[in-house]
């Protein structure tokens, strides 16, 4: 396969989430989507990103890069390619977004996005494509005993609690990692350097590898360390929970 044989166009907000949601890990999508962009390899579809915003943008972009606000960057919220494309298919498309991106949206300086560890990613398709790297955060999920993963959002929606006493009791394992985060600017370089020297976090190329990844898991037996990824599925909804909370706790269904 050849490079020139792939093209990218917008594509309707529709389209890409039915595509995410049949070929992506995480089945939901976050919710402010701005731009859904498509991958097309002689006119077949082979991969969506959508880009947008977190559930906080402009505290997310004020915090990192202060001076700048909501309508100065966006945040690569899903990138999804089939499996039958070669790896380096990823990589290629975040080079032809950037420079669509670019062109079509010049107000856009930065753009930006997560590498999820907890997957056991530390992020080789930003690396690939010379984004900067600037440091990790520490974030968790939950795992079922089958490996179905569970949002800590998803237990306060449904239970209006997460405490261990309820997660225990549903069968959950807690399951701590590494969130990588990534930046590329689209800016001069001027105002590159001075969008680095007033930024909280520190950017460069020294990226994480496979090595770098580690887990901590919570279980009822107690926290251990690893650093093997845990089996996982994909994101669940927690349809094989046989329990709900009452006034006094927790009952069976």
């Amino acid at each position: 396969m050849t490079f020139k044989d792939l093209k990218i166009m917008p594509i309707s907000n529709g389209i890409g989430r039915r595509f995410v949601a049949q070929h992506h890990y995480a089945v939901i999508c976050p919710p402010i989507t701005k731009l859904t962009l498509g991958l097309f390899h002689k006119g077949n579809l082979v991969g969506v990103a959508l880009w947008g915003y977190g559930t906080r943008p402009r505290h997310m972009i004020k915090k990192i890069f202060p001076s700048l606000d909501v309508e100065d960057y966006l945040e690569l919220n899903r990138l999804c390619v089939l499996d039958s494309m070669p790896r380096n298919v990823e990589s290629r498309f975040l080079r032809l977004m950037s420079a669509y991106i670019k062109d079509h949206l010049p107000k856009i300086k930065v753009l930006y996005s997560w590498a999820d560890g907890l997957r056991g990613k530390p992020g080789y398709v930003y690396q690939a494509s010379s984004w900067l790297y600037g440091g990790f955060i520490w974030s968790q999920f939950y795992i079922t005993d089958a490996g179905e993963v569970i949002h800590p959002r998803l237990l306060i929606t449904r239970y209006g609690t997460r405490k261990k006493a309820t997660t225990l009791a549903l069968g959950l394992k807690k399951v701590h990692g590494y969130q990588f985060r990534y930046c590329k600017f689209l800016c001069s370089h001027r105002e590159r350097k001075k969008l680095l020297k007033k930024s909280s976090v520190e950017w460069s190329k020294g990226y994480p590898k496979h090595k770098d990844l580690k887990w901590v898991i919570d279980a009822e037996e107690g926290s251990r360390e690893s650093r093997e990824l845990p089996k996982l599925q994909g994101s669940g909804q927690f349809r094989h929970s046989a329990f709900k909370l009452g006034e006094g706790g927790l009952h069976g269904m």
